[in-house]
């Protein structure tokens, strides 16, 4: 693959950043975690475009979150989005995901699918040698008029399926292994098809791995429960109430960064 110079090195900086970020993290006092959701989009996102909504919220376990998602647009009906999750938190997993986003953005225009954005961002990740960190990450190309959906699930944990009716299912498995340890020759592209009233809901294991203090994990049943309990919300309201969840779930004292990202097919 023929790298674009300026991005090479740039990633090659920024994986010597995280890092010595990562060191210097391991010596001094943890920051502060975010309590409750961040709501970091407006909504809706695209008012031009009334055929979808999407939205995302968070809470870090620190200050800066090793998660992260990302939605834009590849052409005038095709909506790239993605969430992703770094190995570790704090700073050093902050630095390496703005690192991976900022790859996905810059590679996309120049690919014909999800699943060649993320072989070459895989590759720059596996020769940059990140050590022990890695990044599992889930990117989806979705036609905003016929409601189909081509994805890349890199590792990550399978989204669920919320349909109309109140069923929550879990949809889109792993197409390919996490980046940044392995050489892969391609990434597999898998196709969904969103039905009218249709949401997709994706997350991080953050959220299912969410622990209370009797030590009991979420779970995935558990996120089941809660979707269903707030399946009438809207799409914003309902991003911000899982991510509540997940924080009084775990009486506000996260170990992980917890994500939530959510698409709705409209009419």
């Amino acid at each position: 693959m023929t790298r674009p110079k300026s991005l090479w090195t740039d990633v090659e900086a920024l994986a010597r950043l995280a890092r010595s970020g990562r060191v210097a993290e391991d010596a001094s006092s943890e920051a502060k975690p975010v309590r409750g959701p961040r709501s970091r989009r407006s909504y809706p996102a695209f008012p031009d475009h009334m055929e979808f909504d999407i939205h995302g919220a968070d809470s870090p376990a620190r200050g800066v979150a090793g998660d992260s998602f990302d939605f834009f647009f590849v052409s005038d009906d095709t909506l790239a989005f993605l969430i992703a999750d770094v190995s570790g938190k704090g700073l050093p997993a902050g630095i390496l995901m703005g690192v991976t986003r900022s790859m996905v953005r810059n590679l996309t225009p120049v690919s014909k699918s999800p699943g060649e954005v993320l072989t070459r961002v895989n590759e720059i990740l596996y020769q940059t040698d990140l050590g022990p960190m890695f990044v599992t990450i889930f990117l989806g190309w979705y036609d905003t008029r016929t409601g189909a959906l081509r994805y890349t699930n890199a590792g990550h944990p399978h989204p669920y399926l919320m349909d109309g009716v109140g069923n929550v299912t879990p949809r889109c498995k792993t197409t390919g292994p996490i980046l940044g340890i392995l050489e892969v020759e391609e990434y597999a592209v898998r196709e969904e098809q969103l039905q009218v009233g249709d949401r997709l809901a994706l997350f991080t294991d953050g959220v299912t791995e969410a622990v209370d203090p009797q030590g009991e994990f979420l779970g995935n049943e558990g996120l089941e429960r809660i979707l269903k309990q707030h399946a009438a919300e809207p799409v914003n309201k309902l991003c911000e109430s899982v991510i509540q969840e997940v924080v009084d779930y775990q009486d506000s004292n996260l170990q992980d960064d917890a994500t939530f990202l959510l698409i709705r097919r409209n009419a």
